[in-house]
């Protein structure tokens, strides 16, 4: 008698009991983050046949383990509060090294260990790219780590302001000791104003009252003086002058204007100011002056709001230059006041003041001797303009000597910055120029705007905010505004002397003071309050003292005007409302250290730095098989690639069919408890059932032996 029940009945034990070992194994790792639950796959041993070969005639001898087959089901994500908790929402699995061996794991729980590695729970390093500052990858895979990484400084190169101006604005005037005075034909003495800040209206007053009380001083004034009207108009920002004294007015423009004349008595640099053309250099009165006939009226020019003035002292007026192999040296005047960078018309030609630094420079250079102190004169006569529109001086040779060379690089030459001169610029703004040269009859021009003495008084608005140097240090620099006419506005920007490589504090007290950084510009808008023109705000240069590369140039960005073929409204406008800063940016940050790491979808690991600054540091890899239920199981969460999974792929998250990762996030076990429990009650039932099974063939064994009693 063959009782094969009895052994099937033992293999149903045995495989049930494996049942049983695997649903306890996946309910024990019903927590383990990336876990994935094992399920038994039961086959069924070759049956016996009872003769004749007929499949009806088989008998079945029992059950065995066929295969322990891994679930890799998408789990649900648990959100944490540590970015460097990742999961992977789709295929793949990371990479993780241990002593040059590969392991593969979808639990995520990486941290940043001591020597700045990337590791998971076990220590074992997490594999991926280095990466440039664009986050392509370099090379082959490898350890992250983001040990020495630091953010360097970057300087600003642009600057962006949104700001409206007010339409209703009042254009503003300022007088002082250097602008206060204003001459007439025929009057003894200077008109003297007030100092202090003035409107287009009150200005128009004041010089009513004072011009109308000269007229009466005059010996033969005019039948009626009291007829001398002026009015100002906001519109245009000029000014009006009717005359219906029954004479003649003459304002006397070029007294006063002859440099051997004390500043005290030069009474009439009110004119530009208040835009009165600037007329015949040599002080003598005629026609070249501002003639308002009687009975007729006369309109000024556009008014000049800012002048620029330049302080000379002893560390700032040399000039070292070379006329074939012969050394020069200007100098250029020391005086307690300041140069301007005023023009006059001279027979209608317009040149610069005779108190301007254009003037002191031309006159120190052809005045020049020789540097070691033996006697001679340059061969070449010089010419200085200055170009308001720019800033820059443009000195002319007329090439009757030799060819010309400025060193300014010579340690012994100080005026380059007062000029704006510089040593230290090419067009490229990356190599060292010591040297310009005049070859015949030419001219040289300053490479940049020099610094000058700003007043901000007359500004209208003005809005601060900080920019970096190429050492990562902060300076603050300050947009003023000023209203010429409506729809007209002039901008400066401006520094402390104190920031400023070769600032000047002031003479008397060393105070800084703010200094005008390039030579400023126009902004013009559209009547409905769109910007239509900007002028002077590409690459203005700045020298910032520290030790910082000079030259740098920031380019100030106003939005984008209609005349560029922009809306005009994307930055500054014209509104009647009050004047507000509502936006402004800049690219410079300073220097700064890993304060955080962010992890994008595609894997990409960021710094974030506390200067603010978001940059690359490295890229998660993620592997693919092509059959993952070939890994085996390494413990610690770990599978291992054998012959059955099949070769590694390995790449970018988000590509050939690979998840992308989640931050903050933990993948859970995809264990369910409550599939496990009903298949642990299948597998408990089976097994008693495989149990009474061996009773029973037991009970018929028994049976057979008793059958001898």
């Amino acid at each position: 008698m063959s009782l094969t029940s009895l052994y099937a009945g033992v293999s149903g034990l045995n495989v049930n009991g494996d049942a049983i070992s695997v649903i306890g194994n996946n309910i024990a790792n019903s927590n383990t983050i990336g876990f994935k639950s094992g399920r038994v796959q039961f086959q069924d041993i070759v049956s016996k046949s009872l003769g004749g070969g007929a499949a009806s005639s088989q008998i079945g001898r029992g059950a065995h383990t066929g295969n322990i087959s891994t679930l890799f089901t998408q789990s649900s994500f648990e959100t944490t509060s540590r970015t460097t908790d990742l999961a992977i929402d789709g295929e793949g699995f990371f990479i993780v090294k241990d002593n040059g061996i590969n392991f593969y794991t979808r639990a995520g729980d990486f941290i940043f260990d001591k020597d700045g590695y990337m590791v998971n729970s076990s220590n074992l390093r997490t594999q991926g790219w280095r990466v440039d500052d664009d986050g392509n990858t370099i090379g082959d895979i490898t350890d992250i780590n983001i040990a020495d990484v630091s953010s360097s400084s970057r300087a600003t190169t642009k600057v962006s302001i949104g700001a409206n101006l007010d339409s209703t604005a009042e254009t503003r005037f300022v007088l002082d000791d250097n602008n206060n005075q204003l001459l007439l034909a025929g009057v003894a003495d200077p008109i003297v104003f007030n100092s202090g800040t003035y409107t287009g209206d009150t200005l128009a007053a004041a010089m009513q009252e004072k011009i109308r009380t000269a007229l009466r001083t005059m010996s033969s004034p005019p039948a009626n003086p009291d007829n001398f009207d002026v009015t100002y108009s906001s519109v245009t920002g000029k000014f009006t002058f009717a005359n219906n004294t029954g004479s003649d007015v003459t304002f006397d423009l070029a007294s006063g204007q002859d440099p051997a004349t004390p500043p005290t008595t030069n009474g009439s640099t009110i004119k530009e100011l208040i835009g009165l053309p600037v007329k015949d250099r040599d002080g003598a009165a005629g026609p070249d002056n501002f003639v308002v006939a009687d009975g007729s009226t006369a309109i000024s020019d556009t008014p000049r709001l800012t002048d620029k003035l330049f302080y000379v002292n002893n560390n700032n007026n040399t000039i070292i230059f070379n006329e074939g192999g012969v050394e020069f040296q200007a100098v250029i005047p020391v005086q307690p006041t300041p140069y301007n960078s005023l023009k006059y018309d001279n027979a209608g030609t317009i040149e610069d003041d005779p108190s301007s630094m254009a003037a002191a420079l031309e006159t120190a250079l052809n005045s020049a001797t020789h540097a070691d102190g033996s006697a001679g004169s340059p061969g070449n006569a010089y010419t200085v303009d200055y170009d308001d529109a720019t800033g820059k001086f443009i000195i002319h040779s007329d090439g009757a000597g030799p060819d010309v060379t400025f060193n300014w690089g010579d340690e012994r030459t100080s005026a380059e910055q007062l000029l704006g001169f510089a040593s230290e610029y090419d067009s490229n703004n990356t190599l060292t120029v010591n040297s310009f040269s005049i070859s015949g009859a030419g001219f040289i021009e300053s490479v940049y705007s020099p610094n000058t003495v700003f007043d901000p008084t007359a500004a209208t608005y003005s809005t601060a905010l900080n920019v970096y140097d190429t050492l990562g240090s902060p300076h603050t620099i300050t947009l003023y505004f000023k209203k010429v006419s409506s729809n007209n506005w002039e901008w400066y920007a401006a520094m402390s002397s104190e920031d400023l490589d070769n600032g000047i504090p002031d003479g008397t007290s060393g105070t800084p003071q703010p200094m005008m950084v390039g030579g400023g510009g126009t902004l013009e808008f559209n009547p409905n309050g769109s910007l239509k023109t900007v002028t002077g705000n590409q690459d203005v240069y700045f020298n910032f003292a520290g030790g910082a590369d000079l030259l740098q140039p920031i380019d100030i960005d106003f939005g984008t005007s209609s005349s560029e073929g922009g809306s005009g409204l994307d930055g500054t406008t014209q509104y009647a409302n009050a004047s507000a800063t509502f936006s402004q940016s800049q690219d410079g940050f300073p220097a700064g250290s890993l304060s955080g790491v962010s992890v994008g979808r595609d894997g990409l690991i960021s710094g974030v730095f506390s200067n603010g600054e978001i940059k690359p540091l490295a890229q998660l890899a993620l592997a693919m098989f092509q059959s993952p239920w070939g890994l085996v199981k390494e413990g610690n969460n770990l599978w291992a690639e054998t012959v059955e999974s099949g070769n590694v792929s390995i790449g970018l998250p988000k590509t050939a069919g690979r998840g992308e990762i989640a931050s903050n996030s933990l993948e859970q076990s995809n264990v369910d408890i409550a599939t496990e429990f009903v298949r642990m009650i299948a597998a408990q039932r089976a097994y008693q059932a495989n149990a009474r099974m061996i009773t029973t063939s037991d009970d018929l064994l028994n049976e057979v032996v008793n059958l001898k009693r």
